[in-house]
């Protein structure tokens, strides 16, 4: 499962699933919409939601290109060992590599 394609809902988001919960489960029919928020806050239970990222089409027109460089990071990988002892690339928020891999949802 991917979990950075999920977005927590919040107290207010709570009231959308109770609905949907109703017909899964036919006993708690009996409970009103507060009162089946409380339990849920009480017993700390979170749901998320999907949440949609939109990847514009010139981003998407490099995605070959993004899957060769990163097979050939792949490959030289055994090389940035011996000079570096690392066997990761540094890739943080700053590097342009990892923003690219980022927006195509590879990283």
């Amino acid at each position: 499962m991917m979990y950075r394609k999920l977005k927590r809902t919040w107290s207010n988001g709570y009231g959308n699933y109770i609905p949907k919960m109703r017909e899964v489960f036919p006993e708690l029919n009996k409970l009103s919409s507060e009162e089946m928020c409380d339990r849920w806050k009480d017993l700390d239970i979170e749901f998320y939601t999907t949440k949609e990222t939109y990847v514009s089409p010139w981003i998407r027109i490099t995605l070959p290109f993004a899957l060769i460089t990163e097979l050939l990071m792949l490959i030289v990988l055994p090389i940035h060992y011996i000079i570096t002892g690392n066997w990761r690339y540094c890739l943080t928020d700053k590097n342009r590599i990892y923003n690219w891999f980022k927006a195509l949802n590879l990283a």
